[in-house]
């Protein structure tokens, strides 16, 4: 790919990431801007693809290892203090070729240092003071070259952890890092694990052994190297050392050796001059695919945050469909009272009779209801006491009610349960929404909400009605033998009505028969032909029975189904629709264009 391209491809995935952060942290995904990979993106690829002219160069080390003193060394002035005390440079500081103007260093350090507020440097304390703030120290030098900036470091292993945050934010952005080790330091745990992070970034590194024997360490020097680099992964550009001299140091006059492939030193070398000829494409380009192979690695790079993005985003998706088909639950919701079904059979059966048969199974009714009254209470009692038959209610639905009201409560503890199994994840967005819905005080007034909608609902609503009309126009429709069977006894019934009605006047007897007879009705039409419905329901064959039994059994699938669905409507309605327009967010990322066009981002191997 050449460079343009792969400067274009990063740039986009940048772009499409920032956008992505946004819709990420609302399944719970926290910004990853604390991610190895991500400063790599944006401290050092986004900056060096817009800008390649200079070469960043940082000293680095852990404490009491001299670090500021190679840096004036290096740069040719005493601009950074040499503090003999541990952790002494507390932020770092940089130096910037004398561009007599021509080039405005302040929007280039900002890019590469975003972590940093940018300071004029005026002395040498300024690096030293205590401050929660991360500042960036910097000004031009004399002796810097043209193309190179160069950087003094916090040490890499001080006891104050924000030294390490500053440390870590200088080698994301550092083209070549300068380490600087001495016996003490080249095998402390904090040095190797820092040193480590950058080679696994394919980070150039110089390696200098600082404060060095040339007589007594000469010998050590292979093991104390092999070792560091074998530790960390390091393969140096170069190994340089300077001799501990103390008065040297001081007049910035210490010799640099480099170390020859036979194990003896070189004349000593100019450490700017060194820097200088390294080969600056070479270097940047090696850099550049460095931070690209972290970005690209699967289980820590781009694809890692984008696994844990969909996973989360997953979740809220479970929850959501918990929540959606929350009415295909499986409880037991009770179908419509026998009687209440059976008046609404005679309504629509009404209309197809006669004007005239219409008049008189009307006053019939009127007048037998009204004398059966007293007659329905006391066999009730009677059909319970001795038959253990289900007590025959004045009101047929007031147990109806008690059902429904046990079928909610059924209802929101499984959808609770559901939830709860999803609410033990570590997204802490998702565990919040979920115990705001049924935690502590919110479940009582889960329950409370649930019961109110449902005491709202009439038992029978037009559509329903409209639905069972249909049901037995069409069944009639199918069954024209049996419906004019039914009909030719019904107006034979209907003539003899007055009859019947002044005989039941004076009969007890006869007004017990119709109150059994009208109980066996309504307990066929609840659940079909059962025992003794046949007196009412027998159409000369046991096909027919069936027939009639499967329309009412339809009848009542339909009329559960659509309360229950009715029911959910108003409580989703009333209660979850903001709940679900959250989790629709959440659930939404994953579908997103933006995720998958970051899906879909990819370095070539060949690059890497």
């Amino acid at each position: 790919m050449e460079f343009s391209k792969l400067a274009q491809s990063v740039l986009e995935l940048d772009r499409l990431l920032d956008q992505l952060r946004i819709l990420a942290e609302s399944c719970g995904v926290p910004s990853p801007e604390h991610e190895n990979w991500y400063a790599l993106l944006k401290r050092k690829l986004i900056p060096q693809l817009s800008e390649k002219e200079f070469l960043i160069v940082a000293v680095t080390g852990g404490t009491n290892t001299g670090k500021s003193l190679i840096f004036n060394h290096l740069v040719g002035e005493s601009f950074s203090a040499v503090d003999r005390r541990a952790s002494g440079t507390k932020h770092p500081v940089c130096l910037v070729p004398k561009t007599a103007g021509t080039t405005s260093f302040e929007p280039i350090l900002a890019r590469h240092f975003e972590l940093f507020r940018l300071v004029s440097w005026s002395n040498a304390e300024q690096p030293l003071s205590v401050t929660e703030t991360h500042h960036l120290f910097w000004r031009e030098g004399q002796n810097v070259p043209d193309r190179l900036l160069l950087l003094d470091t916090p040490d890499v292993d001080s006891d104050h952890e924000i030294n390490w945050e500053r440390a870590r934010a200088v080698r994301h952005a550092a083209d070549v890092l300068i380490a600087v080790l001495t016996e003490q330091k080249y095998n402390d745990a904090a040095v190797r694990k820092f040193f480590r992070e950058a080679a696994e970034a394919d980070k150039p590194m110089i390696v200098l052994f600082n404060m060095f024997d040339l007589n007594s360490d000469a010998q050590h020097l292979p093991r104390w190297l092999e070792q560091f680099c074998e530790e960390t992964g390091t393969k140096p550009l170069t190994v340089l050392v300077a001799p501990y001299n103390k008065e040297q140091a001081e007049r910035l006059e210490l010799p640099f050796y480099e170390l020859q492939k036979d194990g003896t030193f070189s004349e000593p070398v100019n450490l700017e001059k060194t820097l200088t000829e390294l080969h600056f494409d070479a270097i940047k380009s090696q850099t550049l695919l460095g931070a690209l192979k972290i970005l690209n690695d699967p289980s820590t790079g781009v694809r890692s945050y984008l696994d844990t993005v969909q996973k989360s985003s997953e979740r809220f998706a479970e929850a959501l469909n918990i929540l959606e088909n929350a009415s295909e639950t499986e409880v037991k919701w009770p179908g419509l009272p026998a009687a209440v079904l059976a008046e609404e059979i005679r309504i629509w059966w009404n209309s197809g009779r006669p004007g005239w048969s219409q008049n008189i199974n009307y006053a019939y009714r009127a007048v037998g209801n009204k004398i059966l009254q007293p007659v329905r209470k006391v066999m009730g009692h009677i059909s319970s006491y001795y038959f253990g038959a289900k007590h025959y209610s004045l009101d047929p639905l007031a147990e109806f009610y008690n059902e429904e009201h046990q079928a909610v409560i059924e209802f929101i503890s499984r959808i609770i349960e559901r939830l709860e199994r999803i609410s033990e994840t570590d997204n802490p967005v998702l565990r919040r929404e979920i115990l705001e819905l049924i935690g502590g005080e919110h479940r009582a007034a889960l329950f409370d909400r649930a019961h109110t909608v449902l005491a709202s609902l009439e038992p029978v609503d037009d559509e329903f009605r409209t639905t069972l009309h249909n049901h037995l126009t069409e069944w009639s429709q199918k069954n024209p033998k049996i419906v004019g069977w039914i009909r030719s006894l019904d107006y034979i019934a209907t003539v003899a009505r007055p009859v019947i009605t002044l005989t039941f006047a004076v009969s007890g007897f006869a007004l017990g028969a119709q109150v059994v007879g009208q109980m066996i009705g309504e307990m066929a039409i609840a659940g079909g032909v059962t025992a003794g419905g046949e007196a009412i329901l027998h159409a000369g064959s046991e096909s027919a029975q069936r027939n009639i039994a499967q329309l009412f059994r339809k009848i009542q699938e339909d009329y559960v189904f659509s309360r229950s669905k009715r029911f959910y409507a108003e409580f989703h309605k009333e209660l979850w629709r903001d709940v679900l327009d959250r989790f629709r967010t959440g659930a939404g990322v994953v579908e997103s264009e933006i995720f998958r066009q970051c899906r879909n981002w990819t370095v070539s191997e060949s690059i890497l």
